[in-house]
């Protein structure tokens, strides 16, 4: 009998944690227990269970959350009013400080930290092939985030309205980003998107309201509907020869936006594409020989400058969409002030010209003409 309570005893020393049911959230109850996060803080955990096949996570009293093990994390919804499915309901994903994923982990699933207020960093391995749809949907604190070159997707809505992020960069193992990913990350100033881009999906950076430049990749074929709309800091942009289409909205709203160059394989350019409202000042400069097709006569402002090139003149004149805009068509080799628009720009004041694009001595008491790539109204 002093043998059988001797070897219970033993049993009970060598588990010290005892587990208690508070509020939906399991305790480990020990002062002895302490895990260390892939070269973290220590930190006694406070929640612990399964978030996909072989993945699991630990909670820690400091609101560090650990994901590890081998595979994918499963994909989970939120829902209104924060109905949520992943494991860390709500009671908890509010107060999650820290995100650490470790290697072996290949996808971070859909909603997973979606609404978690409080995150302000993460840590992502190289073994992380896929961020997941609304991922990092609504975490307004975060304020950094590195996405390491072994990912090759972010779906759509990721980064939604993390309006304390200032710097992203994209590296060039990603080939694909969805829809909204960085919709309305108003302190979003800095982005480098990778090269190996082919869309720039639909709002994918709408509203990011501090982004004041951005180089398109010459992968880039296509800019879908509203993807820099309301980017209110651009002052120039340059879409690149592989650019074929720019859809509805593209750079609509974009009210400092003021010297757009376009590369010379448009072939589609949509409805109010670029800025309407106070489009005086802005010069557009397309270099294509055949005028795109227009998806309304608001693909442009009535106010506006456009350049092409001399030889395709009248045919620009003449297009549908285009010939409403016919007295702001000018040829190319006149004076446009962005002959290659850069951060710095060299204007000279050199001659007058017409709007039929007629090189003139002066400027009569009324009319309207072209100096230094502007247009007065006299």
């Amino acid at each position: 009998m002093k043998k059988i309570f001797g070897i219970l005893s033993l049993l009970f020393c060598a588990t010290p944690m005892v587990y208690a049911q508070t509020d939906g959230i399991v305790t480990l109850d020990s002062s002895d227990v302490a895990m260390r996060l892939n070269g973290a803080a220590k930190g006694k955990v406070i929640d612990s269970g399964s978030c996909g096949k072989n993945v699991n996570y630990e909670l820690y009293d400091d609101y560090t959350l650990r994901i590890f093990g081998n595979g994918a994390m499963d994909d989970f919804y939120h829902g209104l009013e924060g109905v949520s499915t992943s494991p860390w309901g709500k009671d908890i994903y509010e107060k999650i400080k820290s995100v650490v994923i470790e290697d072996g982990v290949t996808h971070i699933g859909d909603d997973s930290f979606c609404e978690c207020s409080s995150l302000t960093e993460v840590t992502i391995p190289n073994s992380v092939e896929s961020i997941g749809l609304e991922a990092f949907d609504l975490c307004s604190s975060l304020t950094k985030i590195t996405i390491p070159n072994s990912v090759k997707t972010i779906g759509g809505l990721a980064f939604r309205l993390c309006r304390a992020l200032t710097k992203i960069n994209i590296p060039n193992s990603v080939t694909f980003i969805g829809y909204d990913a960085f919709d309305r990350c108003s302190s979003l100033a800095e982005v480098t998107l990778s090269n190996n881009m082919e869309t720039l999906t639909s709002g994918i950076f709408y509203g990011c309201s501090s982004l004041s430049h951005i180089k398109i990749p010459s992968s880039v074929t296509s800019i879908e509907y509203e993807a820099f709309k309301n980017c209110s800091s651009f002052t120039d942009i340059y879409i690149p020869n592989s650019v074929t289409s720019i859809e509805d909205g593209a750079f609509y709203r974009c009210d400092k936006l003021k010297h757009i160059k376009v590369g010379k394989n448009v072939k589609e350019i949509g409805a109010l594409a670029f800025p309407q409202d106070n489009d005086e000042d802005v010069v557009i400069e397309i270099t294509s020989e055949t005028p795109a097709d227009l998806g309304s006569v608001e693909a442009f402002g009535f106010l506006c400058t456009i350049y092409v090139p001399e030889t395709a003149l009248e045919a620009y004149r003449n297009a549908k969409w285009w010939n409403d805009h016919a007295d702001q068509i000018l040829p190319k080799n006149y004076t446009t002030g962005i002959n290659s628009i850069g951060y710095k720009q060299s204007e000279k004041k050199t001659a007058i010209y017409n709007l039929q694009g007629n090189k003139v001595t002066e400027m009569q008491p009324k009319g309207i003409y072209i100096v230094n790539g502007k247009k007065v109204i006299k």
